[in-house]
Parts: C-alpha cells; sequence; structure tokens
C-alpha cells in the first residue's frame, strides 16, 4: 500500500516546484545586483511617487484594458524596494505570494490584469507585483493591464533608471527657464550625462550677453534661448547629423556631441591653426574620437563612471 496517495505526491511536487523557482529568482536577483554594483548601473526600480513629484507628471485618462511589454515596466507605487529592475524578487518575505502566483501560472488559471501608470513609454505598477515578477521570470513578454494614462514633458521609456530620472528632471527645469518646450515644442536637446543642462545654460546667457551689444540694448531669457536654438544650436547639430557621427557613438545623443564639439572647438582650431566653421570642427572631432584608441578609452570612461562634460 502506498504511504501517500497521488493527490498528495502531486501537491508536495507543486510545492517543491514552486519553493525552487522563488529561490532560483531570488539567486538570480543577487547577481543582477552584483553586476548592477560592479557596472555602476542601477538595478532598482523606479519609484512612483518621485517620478510623479520631480517631473509634475499628471492624470489624463483611463485606458482601460491594454497589452503591455513587460519590459516597459520600469517602477513600481509603493513597492520599488522589494523588486530588483528585473522584477526578480528581494525579499524573502515575498515567497508564500509569489509561490502562489507562480502554481496559478503553472496550472495555466486565469489572473486578473494587473494595474499600471503609464508615464510617456514607461510603465509603473499600481497593483499585482507579484504577477509581473513571476510572469517576467517565466519568460512572458506581455501581460493585460489596465493603464492610467499620465502626462509628462519630458520622455520616459524602458531605459530610464534612477540617473536618467534626475537628468530629465534637470531637462524639465532646463525647459521651464528658457521655455523652449513652448516657443520650440519638441526641441529634442536630451542628454546623457548629468551636469550638461547647467553648461547649455551659460551657453544661451553668453548668446544673451552677444545679442544685447549687438542691439545694445536689454535681450530676455526665453528670447536669447530661441535665438541661440536658432543660430547657434541648430545650425551645428544639423552639421552632426550630417556628418553622421552618432552612428559611432548609439548611446549619445546629438545634443550631447554639441556640448563636446562645443568644448573642443578652441583645441581644435588651434591644432589646424584657423577658426574652423561647424562642419569643419564636428569632422575634425569626428576624426579624432572615432579613431581605435579613442573608441577603447571611451569604453573604459563608461565602464568606470568617468565620462563628464568638462
Amino acid at each position: 500500500m502506498a504511504l501517500f496517495d497521488d493527490k498528495t505526491t502531486r501537491r508536495a511536487k507543486k510545492e517543491h516546484r514552486a519553493d525552487n523557482d522563488f529561490s532560483q529568482a531570488r539567486q538570480k536577483a543577487f547577481w543582477e545586483e552584483i553586476k548592477g554594483f560592479l557596472s555602476r548601473k542601477s538595478t532598482r526600480l523606479l519609484p512612483f511617487d518621485e517620478v510623479k513629484n520631480q517631473l509634475e507628471v499628471c492624470f489624463i485618462k483611463e485606458l482601460g484594458i491594454e497589452t503591455v511589454p513587460i519590459d516597459s515596466i520600469v517602477g513600481s507605487e509603493g513597492r520599488y524596494q522589494s523588486f530588483t529592475r528585473h522584477f526578480l524578487p528581494l525579499d524573502e518575505d515575498l515567497r508564500d505570494r509569489w509561490k502562489k502566483v507562480n502554481q496559478a501560472h503553472h496550472s495555466r488559471q486565469s489572473l486578473p490584469p494587473v494595474e499600471l501608470y503609464k508615464v510617456g513609454d514607461a510603465y509603473f505598477v499600481k497593483d499585482g507585483h507579484h504577477r509581473v515578477s513571476v510572469a517576467r521570470t517565466r519568460g512572458v513578454r506581455h501581460i493585460e493591464a489596465i493603464v492610467y494614462d499620465y502626462e509628462c514633458d519630458v520622455p520616459l521609456d524602458k531605459e530610464t533608471d534612477l540617473e536618467k530620472l534626475a537628468i530629465q528632471e534637470t531637462y524639465l527645469q532646463f525647459l521651464k527657464d528658457t521655455r523652449l518646450g513652448k516657443t520650440r515644442p519638441n526641441p529634442g536637446l536630451q542628454l546623457t550625462l548629468l551636469g550638461g543642462y547647467p553648461i547649455l545654460m551659460e551657453h544661451i546667457q553668453a548668446h544673451k550677453y552677444y545679442l544685447e551689444e549687438l542691439e545694445e540694448g536689454e535681450v530676455s531669457f526665453p528670447d536669447a534661448a530661441c535665438s541661440w536654438y536658432d543660430k547657434v544650436y541648430t545650425p551645428l547639430a544639423d552639421a552632426i547629423r550630417k556628418n553622421r557621427i552618432m552612428k559611432e557613438f548609439p548611446h549619445r545623443t546629438e545634443t550631447d556631441f554639441y556640448i563636446w564639439v562645443i568644448k573642443n572647438r578652441r583645441k581644435l582650431s588651434d591644432q589646424y591653426g584657423r577658426q574652423l566653421d561647424d562642419d569643419s570642427v564636428v569632422e575634425a572631432f569626428s576624426r579624432k574620437y572615432t579613431r581605435p584608441f579613442w573608441k577603447i578609452i571611451a569604453v573604459f570612461r563608461r565602464i568606470f563612471g568617468l565620462v563628464r562634460y568638462r
């Protein structure tokens, strides 16, 4: 006579499998944290309340049930410290609830849609953290969700992390101070490093002084910003785009290169013994920094967090 019936054995196997799945997910979370530490890249979810306050997002409407790419879910309301960026569980206290959801997945039980906040192209979990975690761990690429849409003046996407959030916060303040978000809709002045927007403000301030000397009268800062954008920034950005240097540095933006080219203009002009126009200075910059030696140096700087504007 069997000590345990088939039903008891099946239940024990399911319990063991669920425990094992959770333990493996915790182990992956540990290695994800180590990898993030070594690469100096945050592995944590974005806190929705912080995003809402810093970027001044506002609710628009409920979009109803939609199918959402799981890798576009970057944050959480309230539980951002319980899971890694890839929604791997960090706390042992999550085990029981996580196991139940995992068993439901194994049994192909129907689960209710999760609830998500949508900000730009990024999503934040309002309800259903364990369901998102289990689904992502099991390799599910899309999830059904009730989506609440929020408006934001700066773009967010699945690549946004804590550093990029800080950059977007300074970008929002830059757009307010210059009013370029209103006078030049979608100006595209995106940066990938902290510290860049104060440099742009210095450039605009210098252009303001130039205009006031030229016109012998006071020029408002927003008017100076428009003039700088049209007469200084845009021609150089066009030269950068025409040179196609961006294909060599896909992780950077045209505005990044604007700052680096301006910073190096005088040095390059001294090197060539003449004042260089926009096309020439971009070409000189491109020839120098697309060489194999400088590419290796750039990789080294990125790994060790040494990339700076100044």
